[in-house]
Order: structure tokens, then C-alpha cells, then sequence
């Protein structure tokens, strides 16, 4: 009875706090501001007025999820059962212990630390018995910590490692395995709880809660009805991930934080499945996402060994530390001999700081198994290796998720790499660039302008996070209001694309995801529509970004050949207003060098400046990146930037008065990030409701090249250019209901022609002179066919 008045008193004590403080007014910071539930609203407002209450929260408590279901598979009951299956690999391990003695000498290294893990190898790799049994009592001694939504996910996953690696340990009574797997079951119950409850948001905390939660699973030894009911559920927790993951394509905070918090648990969760659950078809796709998140990992590296800076990022972009320990397990549970190589890469790179000092335990683990493992003398200093092995590109979350492509022209530290983004929104840690680019040729020299500081800050809400800091297209609206939440206290029209999500999120699942596309909180973004790279002589990325944008389905405002390695990139821009000046945005590393210039705020070197000129080259270090820009047609270009404007962002979305404001507040300048001083605009000189921008760069190293071999092809329902080696035509939206004419050569080499944005399937005509042929566009709306060397031809494109 008394804990039941105390439940009412609790109850009415929230309530009147609530009421006190303004309930709607609690309920709309909460919501807004962190993307709480009304459970964790309650919660928090109970917290702040010093309620702590069991009763109270156990009354708001969500019902369990996936109560009920059958686990998938059926379980496996010998140890262990995470790293390996069963006990042959871990003998092969002791055997190589003995007649390896470079591996002998790797497992010696390890031995002498004083950790758990330290001594869990001594078993597993040396069959040092008298470490086991220390490892047992460190075991039966560990304090469990709680995992939460946010911030601390708990050590169950290590301890449970630990046990299963030791499961048969001679040391090992009943009683002392039953202790221990009483403590993993009173984790995963923890982890569960969470997990049950609303407030880890899928693509961030409740990944790895759901990781951690299976790998915990797998290791513990059921003894009875209920655990296999808690082994069932964490199941479907870690698939609900796995779903997620193989939506998204990759990880959408950015690498930083997948590296560093989301990789390993989600390697090992993988692992735990396919050795320790007998589920063929299930493990079948465990396996390909395993194997797809590993190549996104691969394909997203620039050659000059960093992984592309996107998203909130940070410091472990540079492969050290964490990425070489999940590159390994990729190596181990796929078998793929290019993981094996890319950890060689990483060895060559970093060294033994390829490891964090901390897990180096890992390594006699991860790669003792034959055929994993190499020498120092084996290490890579490039990803030439992967020459052959790889596509030289490849687009992950292509369909609704992340829609992000990677192109290279080889695979050398010399070669010329391009990142490309046009995927939706998933989490608070991702940025709203959808058609963002970068370009690599040794440095980088298109790149990711912004850093990654204060959380709230001015410089990460106002500028690092939005489509300004990318190299995107932007569309001012004066008057345009951009206040997601309070932590936006002034209003910063930058005309770059819809803010959904940017300081907390709390999707659940997947269906809560897609349940909040086009609706709700509009998810959507950008998607890749066409990706096509059969022909090794060009790749052609085509993507929709309207979604990415305020459009008139929704409005948050309510207004409805030879290696020359050339990119060129087409922009249709369409606006609701044709008064809405559109720019067309390139960052880079230092001030974009024309003929001419006229200085319109600040000073040449630090302020804002026009040119007229069509020629424009980036600079940095020996990186040169040559650009032609042909559309518009009447247009100019402005230079913004220097120590005063390198974060320049037009506040009131108007650019007819220079009056914008330098976001310098709370950046974070460190080297791990691109330190660009400037960009340049391309706009056009008068308003219409729509317009077109195509721009040709052409990266290099050294003097450069002035693009004078670029001719533009611009006439009815045609836009491209043509170059020495290579004519490229895109299509008008799609349809080809007139003839395509145009001039090609002369040339005393075969000529490249690649016409996009057709409809897939569709029939052509090609004709040149008296020559006619038959083509079909590929599924992907490219048709593409070579002319032989000759004097300059005419050549049609008819609709069959």
C-alpha cells in the first residue's frame, strides 16, 4: 500500500511540475530540441525536480519488444562460439604457437601485459592454463557497467568475448559458470531495457547497444525457457541493425564515429552469428552486409590514406588506432584476401599504431589463423595491390539510403580519387550536402569546408553541418526561416537544403524511418538515380536532389581514355521564384586564381571578389585543379574567403547586400580537418526559374592544364563538351524526342561518346555520315559507342 501511494505521489509530483513549468512549453523545448519521447520527456522533467524513482519509471516503462519471438537458427552449444567456431581454429592457434616463430614472438608480446585480455590469449594462442585461471578470477571480480542510450554502452560485449573465448577452461566449476553467466544475463537484461525503450536512435546508440546486447547473447549459456527468450530477442535487436546498416550502405554519422564507437561491436556481432548460430540462409545475408560494409570502408579511403572527411567527423580518419582491428575481423569472417591486404596497407601506414596500444591483444586473435597473418616486411605503402581485385568505383545506399559513390582512377597514391553524396537523412551527426563532392589528386583539392567543435555551437549549426560548407548548389529565399529548434537562435537563411535533424534523433527502427519519408519528419533527401561503370573508360554518377531541398512537394516554409582524368558535372537547378539566385559552390584549399577580379567587400586577399573569367585553377601544394565552367551562359563567379570569410554565410538569404556573417564561433582547427580558406560561386548574372550549370575540371599535379582542348556542345535539347578523347552529351530530363546533332573531331585516336540521362531500355539510332547503328540505353540511361580516328563528323542521335 505504501509503495503504491508513494507511485501516486510521484505521479501527481510530475505532473505538477510540469504544469508549473508550462507543460507545452517542457513538451516542445524536449521534443524539438532532442527528439525525446514523451516517456523520456516525463523522465527528465522528474530528474530536474529531483524525483528518482524505481516505481515511477517502472510505471512508464515500454513493453518488451520482440517478446515472444523464436530465435532464428538454431544456436550452437560448444565454446567457443564469437571469433571461431568451435574449438579447430583455436588449436591451429596453439599449434602455430609452437612451429611459428614469428607468431610465437607476436603471442610472447601480448603475454606480458596484465590485462584480461592479455591473459584470455595466453589460453587461447599458448594454452597457458596458468593464465586462464587468472583470466577466470579477473572474471568472476568484474563490475559490469550499465549501458545507457547515450554515451556509455556498457562492457558486456568484452567480458562476454572473454568468457566464450575461455569456455573450456578447466577452471571452470558449475557454480563459477553459473556466477558468471548470472552477471551476462543481468547485462543483456540492462541492454534490453534500453534497447525496449525509445530513446537510442537507430543509425547512433542503438547499434551498438544491439551489438553489444547479441554478442553478450551468443556467449552466455542459457539455463532455461528465459534466456532463450532474452537470446531470441537480441537477436532481432542486432538483424533490426543489420537492416539498418545494409539500407544505409555505410555508416551516415561520418567514419569518425563509426570507427570509433560503432565498428568493432558490429564485427563482432557479425561474427557471433555466423559462427555461433546455424542459420544458413540468415548467415548468407549477415555475410554480404559484413562483406558491403567492408568495401564501403575500402572504396572510401583517398589515396593519400585518409578516409573522406563527411558528416561530424574527427580525428580517426586517419585509419590509426581502430580501423585496422575491424579491417581484420573483416579478413576473418569473410575471408576475402583483399581485407587481408588492406590491413597490410594500414600496417605500412601507421605501423604498429595501426592497433591502439590498448588492443593489441587483438592481433595473435584477429590474424593468428593461417593464411591472415603477415609480416612487418609484408606491409604496403599503397592500395595498388587492389589493382584488378576491385571496380575502381562503387555507390553504397544507392536505393533510399546514404547514396554515396566512390571513383578512382587507380588505386596508387597518385591516382585521382572523387567522393560523392546524394543520400536522405538518418541521424544528427549527418550533414544536409546532398551533391557534395570532393576531388583528390595526392592533396585534396575540391574538399569538405567546416569542423567539427562545439556540438551547439554557431559554427557547426550555422555553417559546417549545411549545404553552404559542401560543394553544393545553393538557392537564397530572402525572408526564409531556418529555426529547427532553440539551439538556433538567430535565423540563418543560407539557401542551402532542409534542416531535419541536426542536435538529437530518435529513430527506433527501420519502418520508423521509412514511415517518416515524404511525411512526418521528411527524412528524404537526394538518391543516386543512375550509377554506371561497366566501360573502365568513364563512370557516370546521375542523382535527384529535390528532396534534399524545401520543393513543391514539401516546403518547411510552406511555399511550396587517355588518363586525363576529367570530371564534368551537370546541375539542373530548378526554382519556385525565379527571383531566388542559385550558386553553384566549390571549396578549396586556397584563393581560385583568374585572369581578372574586382574586389567587392574586404580586401583580395581576404574578402569577397567578382570575375567574369571561365577559366579558374585551385591550388594546393603541387595539386592543381584546372576548371572550365561553360553554363551558364551569362554569369560570373565570386571568390569568397581569407582568415575573415572563410566561414562567410549570407544570413537574411540575400546577396545584393554583402551583409552576411563569418561563422568562426566554435570551429576546431585541427589538422585532421581540410583547412580550405576559400570558395568560389558560380552564378547566374540574371533570375529565372530555372537554370543549368556544367562545369569540366580537370585534376593534376604540377603546372596544370588551361582546358583549351574543351570545346562546349550547347544547342536544342543538347548540353555537353568535347574533348580529345572523349564527347559528353546530357540528355534533356530524360527524353529524346528530338535528334541529337553535333560536330566530333578531327582526331587520330578512337573518341569516347557518352550520352546520359535517357530513358533506360529506350532504342537509338547513332548515325555518323552514311554509317548507321543500332543502339540500346543501358539500364541506367547511358548509351556509349567509340568513333575511330578521322576528320571531323557529324553525328546524329535519333530516337529509334
Amino acid at each position: 500500500m505504501k509503495s503504491l501511494l508513494k507511485l501516486i505521489w510521484n505521479l501527481l509530483a510530475v505532473f505538477g511540475i510540469v504544469c508549473i513549468m508550462g507543460g507545452v512549453y517542457v513538451a516542445y523545448r524536449a521534443f524539438q530540441s532532442y527528439d525525446l519521447t514523451p516517456r523520456q520527456a516525463a523522465l527528465k522533467v522528474a530528474k530536474k525536480a529531483g524525483i528518482q524513482s524505481e516505481a515511477l519509471e517502472r510505471a512508464i516503462s515500454p513493453s518488451p519488444k520482440y517478446a515472444g519471438v523464436p530465435l532464428i537458427g538454431r544456436a550452437r552449444q560448444d565454446h567457443p562460439r564469437i571469433l571461431y567456431r568451435g574449438l579447430s581454429v583455436r588449436n591451429q592457434l596453439r599449434l602455430r604457437y609452437k612451429q611459428d616463430a614469428g607468431y610465437r614472438k607476436r603471442v610472447d608480446g601480448v603475454l606480458s601485459g596484465r590485462g584480461l585480455m592479455n591473459k584470455v590469449v595466453a589460453w587461447t594462442c599458448a594454452g597457458e592454463s596458468y593464465a586462464g585461471s587468472a583470466a577466470i578470477e579477473m572474471l568472476l571480480r568484474s563490475q559490469v557497467t550499465t549501458p545507457r542510450a547515450v554515451g556509455e554502452y556498457g562492457n558486456g560485449l568484452l567480458l562476454a568475448l572473454a568468457y566464450d573465448l575461455l569456455g573450456d577452461h578447466p577452471g571452470w566449476t558449475p557454480d563459477r559458470r553459473q556466477r558468471f553467466n548470472l552477471l551476462l544475463r543481468g547485462n543483456l537484461r540492462e541492454s534490453l531495457a534500453v534497447l525496449d525503450d525509445d530513446s537510442a536512435s537507430l543509425w547512433h546508440g542503438r547499434t551498438q547497444l544491439a551489438c553489444s546486447a547479441w554478442v553478450v547473447a551468443v556467449a552466455m549459456d542459457p539455463e532455461g525457457p528465459g534466456d532463450e527468450a532474452l537470446r531470441a530477442r537480441a537477436q532481432r535487436h542486432f538483424l533490426e541493425s543489420l537492416e539498418a546498416i545494409r539500407l544505409s550502405g555505410g555508416w551516415p554519422e561520418g567514419y569518425n564515429y563509426w570507427i570509433n564507437n560503432r565498428a568493432f561491436p558490429f564485427a563482432l556481432a557479425c561474427l557471433a552469428h555466423l559462427n555461433g548460430v546455424e542459420a544458413p540462409k540468415l548467415n548468407r545475408k549477415v555475410l554480404a552486409t559484413f562483406s558491403s560494409v567492408g568495401l564501403w570502408m575500402l572504396h572510401g579511403v583517398e589515396p593519400q590514406g585518409r578516409f573522406v572527411l563527411f558528416g561530424d567527423t574527427g580525428p580517426r580518419n586517419d585509419l590509426k588506432d581502430e580501423t585496422q582491428r575491424v579491417v581484420d575481423l573483416l579478413a576473418l569472417g569473410t575471408g576475402m584476401p583483399i581485407f587481408r591486404d588492406y590491413s597490410r596497407y594500414i600496417q605500412g601506414l601507421r605501423g604498429r599504431e595501426g592497433y591502439f596500444h590498448g588492443y593489441r591483444w587483438g592481433i595473435p586473435l584477429f590474424r593468428g589463423p593461417p593464411g591472415l597473418d603477415f609480416g612487418d616486411k609484408e606491409r604496403l605503402k599503397d592500395l595498388s595491390v587492389q589493382n584488378g581485385a576491385v571496380p575502381n568505383s562503387a555507390a553504397f545506399g544507392r536505393t533510399g539510403g546514404m547514396g554515396q559513390a566512390f571513383i578512382r582512377s587507380g588505386w596508387g597514391r597518385d591516382d585521382t580519387f572523387i567522393s560523392f553524396n546524394a543520400g536522405s537523412s538518418f541521424t544528427h551527426h549527418g550533414h544536409y550536402q546532398a551533391g557534395h563532392f570532393t576531388i583528390t589528386k595526392r592533396v585534396p583539392l575540391a574538399i569538405t569546408s567546416g569542423t567539427y567543435g562545439g556540438f551547439t555551437s554557431a559554427h557547426r549549426l550555422n555553417y559546417y553541418i549545411r549545404s553552404v560548407a559542401g560543394n553544393c548548389v545553393l538557392v537564397l529565399r530572402p525572408g526564409e526561416k531556418v529555426k529547427p529548434n532553440r539551439f538556433f537562435t538567430v535565423n540563418v537563411a543560407d539557401g542551402g537544403q532542409r534542416i531535419v535533424m541536426p542536435t538529437g534523433s530518435a529513430v527506433v527502427s527501420v519502418d520508423d524511418w521509412k514511415n517518416n519519408l515524404h511525411k512526418g519528419r521528411h527524412y528524404e533527401g537526394g538518391r543516386i538515380t543512375a550509377f554506371e561503370n561497366r566501360d573502365p573508360a568513364f563512370v557516370y554518377v546521375g542523382s535527384d536532389l529535390t528532396g534534399a531541398y524545401n520543393n513543391t512537394e514539401y516546403d518547411d516554409n510552406g511555399k511550396g581514355g587517355r588518363n586525363e582524368d576529367i570530371f564534368v558535372v551537370h546541375d539542373r537547378v530548378a526554382a519556385t521564384d525565379p527571383s531566388y539566385t542559385k550558386k553553384w559552390l566549390l571549396h578549396s584549399w586556397g584563393k581560385p586564381q583568374t585572369h581578372s577580379e574586382r574586389v567587392l567587400k574586404g580586401v583580395a586577399l581576404n574578402g569577397i571578389l567578382e570575375s567574369r573569367d571561365r577559366y579558374v585553377r585551385l591550388r594546393n601544394g603541387k595539386g592543381v585543379l584546372d576548371l572550365l565552367w561553360i553554363l551558364p551562359e551569362k554569369g560570373f563567379i565570386r571568390k569568397v574567403g581569407g582568415p575573415d570569410f572563410r566561414y562567410y554565410v549570407e544570413v537574411d538569404g540575400d546577396d545584393s547586400d554583402l551583409d552576411g556573417v563569418n561563422m568562426v564561433e566554435g570551429a576546431n582547427e585541427r589538422p585532421w580537418f581540410d583547412g580550405g580558406l576559400w570558395r568560389m560561386e558560380i552564378q547566374p548574372e540574371t533570375g529565372r526559374k530555372e537554370d543549368h550549370f556544367l562545369v569540366v575540371m580537370k585534376p593534376g599535379i604540377g603546372k596544370g592544364s588551361t582546358l583549351d582542348f574543351i570545346k562546349p556542345l550547347l544547342g536544342r535539347g543538347i548540353e555537353g563538351i568535347a574533348g580529345r578523347d572523349a564527347v559528353v552529351i546530357f540528355g534533356d530530363k530524360g527524353t529524346l524526342s528530338d535528334p541529337i546533332a553535333y560536330e566530333a573531331g578531327p582526331s587520330d585516336r578512337p573518341i569516347l561518346h557518352v550520352i546520359v540521362d535517357l530513358v533506360p531500355g529506350s532504342k537509338v539510332k547513332v548515325r555518323v555520315d552514311r554509317d548507321t547503328r543500332h543502339l540500346t540505353v543501358s539500364s541506367e540511361g547511358v548509351v556509349s559507342f567509340r568513333l575511330g580516328p578521322g576528320p571531323r563528323r557529324r553525328v546524329e542521335v535519333l530516337p529509334h
